[in-house]
């Protein structure tokens, strides 16, 4: 029998699907989907650099933690040898494996979009997600003690040198400078600002409140039940402890579905009109709102928030995207610039 199946199953299996997940060298997982017509588990085998022993151990217990609030994770099964989690060491390298019960629910991905959303495109399971993150940040837990793939202002893993919002404004930077270079002093005016936005962040970013995040709410992550209610979540892999302000301000932000927002090839229209850019923060302010419903933001935080929408809502790699496709337009190029340039400077917004 294939490993690392043969862990689990020790007779042949024939209903068995395998996912390749991996991205490149650095970053090796494979799925496998096994079902002996007793039990269905989905194991896990995969080596990258933001997995070790600790890591993986960590994301278990945060799952239990989720699972207590009420939200359902999958559970981690022993082997046959009675470990949840086995080591190879292959050339110097480990490998990891564990398998979790197949869930009982699908994915938001599996069910589909014309399924859950509706007319103007929102995603009927936002509302309760937000809530759920509400119920997460009020339990502060403290269970891993690192950064998510959230992080601001530190690396998420080994190979990182930065956040990723800094590695965005450079990337952004850098793509003015060999593709439109009559913008790059805007562009390097930009990151000057931008760095001064970090600063401003750096200096109180380490006193704001945490609690230890999922921090993956994608489709192909998020699990609703037969009526599409959101009900719980799978692949802790990018877990991790962040600033709640941090996680809860990202997510309100990216929780925002609506098509009147977006254009061919994912275009954000509300760069260029500002009706559609008030729209955008109106549903941002309602997404904060649901998650308020079960967590309070000190006053801390409140004073914090628009120093970080200011650093956050600048760079992001969707600005690199649009600039792509926007290339040869200069009108649309200048309001872009001119976008920017007023995320990192307003002071309009507040946490209600």
């Amino acid at each position: 029998m294939e490993y690392p199946i043969s862990l689990y199953y020790d007779t042949d299996v024939s209903d068995v699907k395998t996912l390749d997940l991996c991205r490149g060298d650095d970053d090796y997982r494979k799925v496998h989907i096994v079902d002996d017509g007793h039990r269905k588990l989905v194991i896990k085998y995969l080596s990258n650099t933001f997995s070790d022993k600790r890591r993986i151990e960590g994301w278990f217990k945060l799952m239990d933690e989720y699972r207590k609030i009420g939200l359902y994770c999958p559970v981690v099964v022993p082997n046959r040898n009675g470990e949840l989690l086995h080591c190879d060491t292959v050339d110097g390298r480990d490998y990891y494996t564990y398998a979790e019960v197949y869930s009982v629910y699908k994915t938001a991905e599996h069910i589909g979009k014309e399924k859950y959303k509706d007319e103007q495109g929102h995603d009927c399971f936002v509302p309760d997600v937000m809530r759920s993150l509400g119920k997460i940040a009020s339990a502060k837990l403290d269970i891993l003690d690192w950064v998510s793939a959230y992080c601001l202002l530190e690396p998420f893993c080994a190979p990182d040198t930065t956040d990723e919002a800094t590695e965005c404004a450079v990337a952004f930077v850098n793509y003015i400078r060999d593709n439109i270079p009559a913008f790059l002093p805007r562009a390097e005016a930009l990151l000057e600002m931008f760095y001064k936005r970090q600063e401003e962040l750096g200096a109180v970013y380490s006193s704001l409140p945490t609690s230890c995040f999922q921090a993956d709410l994608n489709d192909s992550n998020i699990l609703l039940d037969e009526n599409n209610k959101f009900v719980g979540l799978i692949d802790f892999n990018l877990c991790g402890k962040e600033p709640i302000l941090n996680y809860a301000v990202r997510e309100a932000l990216w929780g925002i579905s609506d098509k009147r927002l977006f254009g061919e090839k994912d275009s954000r229209l509300y760069f260029y009109d500002s009706d559609l850019d008030e729209l955008r923060i109106k549903l941002f302010l309602e997404n904060i709102g649901y998650i308020q419903e079960n967590y309070e933001f000190s006053e801390l935080e409140k004073d914090v928030f628009p120093i970080l929408f200011r650093y956050m809502n600048s760079f992001w790699w969707f600005h690199l995207d649009e600039i792509k496709l926007i290339k040869e337009d200069e009108r649309k190029i200048t309001k872009l610039f001119d976008w920017l340039e007023y995320q990192m400077i307003r002071d309009d917004i507040r946490l209600p």
